[in-house]
C-alpha cells in the first residue's frame, strides 16, 4: 500500500466546557499510508473534524505524538507548522471557502504564488489545471456566479494545485446533491492518485465508502477500521 506517510501514537484529545472536560479522542494509534484514499464517518461531535484539526497542525493533542516521514511534528514551532502546512497540506471544506473577490483562476493560483511560483507560471498553471476540470469556460468568473458543484472544482484544484503529500476533506460535498457528490468524489480521488497524494476525507455521506481505499468509523473516541 506504499510508506507510512502519517503515523499516530497515542493521540488523546479533550475540550473544556466551563468546568466539564468533554472526552473527544481516546488514545488513537494507526498509519495512514502515501497515495491512498482514507474515509472517516461519524456522527457530528464524533471527532472527525478534530482528527483533521489535529492532522493539519492547526491545534495540538493533550497526548500523544504524530510522524510525518518518520520525523515528529507534534512540537513543532507555529512557524515550523505553517511552513510544513504551505508545503505539505491541501484543505478542503464544506463551504468552500473561495477568496469572492478572486476569479476561479486566481483562486487557483493562489497556493502557488505563495509558494514562491510567480504570478503568470502560477496563473498559467491554474489555468490548465481548471480546464482540466471542465471549467475552462469558468476561468474569470468569481465564485459567486458558479453552480455549487462548480465551486466545489475549483476548491478542490486549489488544493491540488501544489500537489500536496496530504489532503484533509471536511465533509467536501455536504452542500451538494447525491449526483454531483458522487462526481466531484471522482475527481478528488483521481487527483489523489496522480498527484501521489494521501486524502483523509471526513463525511456523513455512507454513498462514498465504496470509494475510499480505507474507512474508520468514530466510535466513542476510538476509530474502527470498516474496510
Amino acid at each position: 500500500m506504499g510508506i507510512n506517510l502519517l503515523e499516530l501514537i497515542g493521540i488523546t484529545h479533550n475540550y473544556k466546557q466551563g468546568i466539564e472536560v468533554i472526552d473527544v479522542l481516546d488514545n488513537i494509534s494507526c498509519k495512514f499510508h502515501g497515495c491512498s484514499n482514507v474515509g472517516l464517518i461519524g456522527p457530528s461531535g464524533s471527532g472527525k473534524s478534530t482528527l483533521l484539526h489535529l492532522l493539519g497542525l492547526l491545534e495540538k493533542p493533550k497526548h500523544g505524538k504524530i510522524f510525518f516521514n518518520g520525523i515528529n511534528v507534534t512540537d513543532f514551532t507555529l512557524e515550523q507548522k505553517s511552513i510544513f502546512r504551505k508545503k505539505h497540506i491541501g484543505f478542503m471544506f464544506q463551504n468552500n471557502q473561495l477568496l469572492e473577490d478572486f476569479t476561479s483562476q486566481e483562486n487557483v493560483a493562489l497556493p502557488l504564488i505563495l509558494n514562491g511560483y510567480s504570478y503568470n507560471q502560477s496563473m498559467k498553471l491554474a489555468s490548465d489545471a481548471l480546464q482540466g476540470l471542465g471549467l475552462k469556460d469558468r476561468l474569470k468568473l468569481k465564485p459567486s456566479l458558479l453552480s455549487g458543484g462548480e465551486q466545489q472544482r475549483v476548491a478542490i484544484m486549489r488544493a491540488m494545485i501544489k500537489k500536496p503529500k496530504i489532503l484533509l476533506s471536511d465533509e467536501p460535498t455536504g452542500s451538494l446533491d447525491n449526483k454531483n457528490s458522487i462526481v466531484i468524489f471522482e475527481y478528488l480521488n483521481n487527483l489523489s492518485k496522480v498527484n501521489n497524494t494521501l486524502c483523509i476525507t471526513a463525511t456523513h455521506n455512507l454513498n462514498l465508502i465504496k470509494y475510499f481505499d480505507i474507512c474508520y468509523e468514530f466510535k466513542n473516541g476510538k476509530l474502527i477500521q470498516k474496510s
